[in-house]
């Protein structure tokens, strides 16, 4: 780990008004993007220096680990500095010569313009911050006067740019990316989105919250909650049809993966990154989930993007509470490295760090686990088709039947409560089929791609159809809440020895895993809207009456089923994770399902 050389206290605070080159609001006037800037005072006009910095529209809204930004002077905060910069990355990085930099994305915060969710408008924010840093773009000291004499400019960097950041954050460093923007010399997306489409309509479905009420998981709803609602000249709230370009464009009505969407998926652009990327996400966030990561982190690796990987047991959560010592002093040498060329040994390191169910955590040369190997299930159904077996399917048995089947099992379509459903392994149900597996004579470490291929047929057109992998047997499992995080803040404190100040101290909550002793948990989890089953770009109503072919993507995981438990496929019409959309009712055929999964078996160990 670096050395502090730098006082924290004596350090320079400032902020800058960044111009952007569109007027997203409408006001006759490029956006202006407010940036909070804090440096070392010690090195001002002797050596340039890189750049942290954390992207966002939330700085106005919510609290960072209890931190919330508090300016020296709150009566006017649009020409004030800040006291208190949240979180610790500038506790932590000023004192090691770092500048660290907090934006508040277009139309949120003290930012002008229109917040876009993830599309040009937060990008162009964003990367404006680079561009001041490299001299490409014109900075101001306050947002009332564009005029040389006002200009502020960054003479103090080296043009180089770390992006980092948590969830929404993230996201705008994976957006920063694609752009191939010149100076942004690396990314750490933690639990962030690759691909808007998949966060809003994952596999064309709505998530729960998102019913024909609108619902809070629509951009134009989301853009709403962000935009600042400072009036006037401190900030207009002109929209100019901003709310319908949001809205058309995400096109909840066909759920289509479309132009808009095109652009607001960043893994796509992997071709054109510059920067190296490290990724930190958990297989039980149900937030920003595991679908944002299994194409974006094979992409990274098809087109040479130099990428590292942590991938933990947790859900919506921050490395900092959960790895705290090991996490600072790994993006401590991975920002030396990048952002000041020294050379430390950390890309000769393994590139994939996973834990595993006991909180172990295992170094590797990539992720999915290399020596996993593709792992087939078939079903036969029992005295009542919608119970039997799961079993392992070997050489011909591995594909689906084609024809007609002897075997057809009647599923009752409604929305089940996916955990509690779980539970029960031995009853009959009309609303889910279930097929458990004898007891496991081998541990299962379940790690990637996971998908269940089902033929069907449907009484309506358009519909939900969902899956679960199940292990059944006793243990202590991590479960997220219902805010999807799975650590738990606990009343007591934690010391940081970094530099503070009396406004800015770096003491923090500990945290602590959200455990407990269960009979059963969901591994994996997936489910795909039935007209989408031919492409996410188009749909086509599900014919009634005849046989379809229909493959469930389940979401990427990193899982140990223990030897002696027993493994379960559950399949239904719709879960509580999900928006309530019209019922379906399906016979399925039993010899065409098949699940598919990477893993490698192995002798228990215990």
């Amino acid at each position: 780990m670096s050395e502090e050389r730098y006082s924290y206290q004596k350090a320079i605070r400032q902020f800058v008004y960044i111009e952007l080159p569109v007027d997203t609001d409408h006001d006759g006037r490029n956006d202006l993007v407010r940036a909070d800037i804090i440096r070392p005072a010690e090195l001002d006009g002797k050596e340039k220096i890189p750049a942290i910095m954390d992207p966002s529209p939330y700085y106005a809204l919510y609290e960072r680990h209890g931190e919330k930004n508090e300016y020296e002077h709150p009566e006017d905060v649009w020409n004030s500095t800040l006291s208190c910069y949240p979180f610790f990355y500038d506790n932590y990085f000023v004192p090691r010569g770092y500048a660290v930099i907090l934006l508040a994305t277009a139309g949120t915060s003290l930012s002008a313009g229109f917040c876009d969710i993830g599309g040009p408008n937060d990008v162009a924010s964003a990367n404006a911050v680079v561009d001041w840093l490299n001299g490409r773009a014109k900075g101001y000291m306050t947002r009332e006067r564009r005029t040389p004499d006002n200009e502020l400019k960054a003479y103090w960097s080296n043009g180089l740019v770390g992006a980092i950041g948590k969830s929404y954050d993230g996201s705008v460093a994976n957006a920063m990316a694609a752009t191939g923007i010149e100076g942004l010399r690396t990314i750490v997306p933690i639990s962030a989105i690759s691909s808007q489409y998949r966060w809003y309509h994952p596999n064309a479905a709505l998530l729960d919250g998102d019913d024909a009420d609108g619902g809070w998981f629509e951009p134009d709803n989301f853009a709403q909650s962000l935009e600042s609602t400072a009036d006037g000249k401190l900030q207009r709230f002109n929209l100019m049809g901003g709310l319908d370009t949001l809205r058309e464009g995400s096109d909840k009505a066909s759920l289509d993966y479309n132009a808009f969407w095109a652009q607001r998926n960043y893994a796509s652009h992997a071709k054109d990154y510059k920067a190296s990327v490290f990724i930190v996400h958990g297989v039980n966030d149900l937030n920003v989930m595991m679908n944002q990561v299994e194409d974006y982190w094979r992409e990274l690796g098809e087109n040479g993007v130099p990428r590292k990987i942590w991938v933990h047991q947790y859900g919506h959560d921050d490395p900092f509470d959960f790895r705290n010592d090991v996490w600072m002093s790994t993006l401590d040498r991975w920002f030396e490295y990048w952002l000041k060329g020294i050379d430390n040994g950390i890309m000769d390191e393994p590139i994939a760090s996973v834990e595993d169910i006991d909180g172990n955590w295992h170094e590797g040369s990539n992720w999915p686990e290399p020596e996993a190997s593709m792992h087939v299930y078939r079903v036969s159904g029992g005295e009542d088709p919608r119970l039997g077996e799961l079993v392992e399917a070997v050489g011909a048995d591995s594909e689906a039947r084609t024809g007609e089947t002897s075997l057809v099992a009647s599923l009752k379509g409604g929305r089940i409560n996916e955990l509690v459903d779980a539970y029960s392994c031995d009853k009959a149900d009309a609303q889910r089929l279930l097929y458990v597996s004898a007891p496991l004579q081998q541990d299962m470490h379940v790690s990637g791609h996971v998908e269940v291929e089902v033929s069907v047929k449907a009484s309506v057109p358009r519909s939900n159809l969902c899956a679960s992998l199940i292990e059944y047997g006793e243990g202590t499992y991590i479960e997220p809440g219902p805010d999807t995080h799975a650590m738990v803040e606990i009343d007591q404190q934690r010391t940081v020895h970094w530099q503070t100040t009396p406004q800015d101290k770096a003491v923090y909550k500990v945290w602590i895993p959200r455990k407990s002793r269960e009979i059963s948990r969901v591994v994996t989890r997936g489910w795909i809207s039935t007209d989408h089953r031919e492409g996410f770009d188009h749909h086509v109503p599900a014919p009634q009456d005849e046989w379809i072919t229909v493959r469930i993507p389940m979401l990427a995981t990193d899982s140990l089923i223990r030897a002696g438990h027993r493994m379960a496929l559950m399949i239904c019409n719709n879960t509580e994770r999900l928006a309530q959309v019209p019922d379906c009712d399906y016979e399925v055929r039993l010899d065409a399902i098949r699940l598919r999964f990477n893993a490698v078996a192995s002798p228990c160990a215990r």
